[in-house]
């Protein structure tokens, strides 16, 4: 005798059950009887909200010898004074890769105006302009990122006057 029973009789009998509906589903309420009155079931409301945060970490400025461009890209030809490094950017969020974070308003404090101010955000194909972005990851996050400003001057023969001078740019988070 075979462990399965291909016997068609059975598969026959439980054919129509199934065709029921609600049949198999109310098999174990049959016979119940609903005591006192129905009640509903709430469930609070979800509040979302786009969340960035964005962390920053400093970087320094140096002035060329003819002190006619203040930056902090050490890969600007010409001889320098001071230490010129990258600030960075970084952020983690709960967008995803449709958001970017953009540098803008490059300043530079001091005792000469700066006739033209840049940033330029990233290291491959990173170019100069009065603002830069980066696109957040798939996760909604970005990694370090570097950050840079380059400042001139037409003042003074196009050179910064000597003095103290100091850099800084505003960073956004856009969805």
């Amino acid at each position: 005798m075979p462990l399965f029973s291909t016997h068609r009789p059975a598969r026959l009998w439980l054919a129509p059950l199934l065709l029921v509906p609600g049949l198999i589903g109310n098999v174990c309420a049959a016979g119940a009887a609903q005591v006192g009155t129905s009640q509903g079931v709430n469930f609070g409301q979800a509040v979302i909200n786009s969340s960035c945060t964005v962390t920053t970490g400093d970087g320094s400025i140096g002035v060329r010898t003819n002190r006619s461009l203040i930056t902090s890209d050490s890969a600007e030809t010409g001889n320098f004074t001071g230490t010129r490094a990258a600030a960075s950017i970084s952020a983690l969020s709960n967008l995803t890769d449709s958001a970017v974070l953009k540098v803008e308003n490059p300043t530079l404090g001091g005792g000469t105006a700066a006739s033209s101010a840049q940033v330029k955000v990233g290291t491959t194909g990173a170019t100069w302009g009065a603002a830069g972005e980066v696109r957040l990851g798939a996760d909604g996050t970005l990694e370090s990122t570097p950050v840079h400003v380059r400042f001139s001057t037409t003042d003074n023969n196009n050179r910064f006057a000597t003095g103290t001078y100091t850099a800084s740019a505003t960073v956004s988070c856009y969805e």
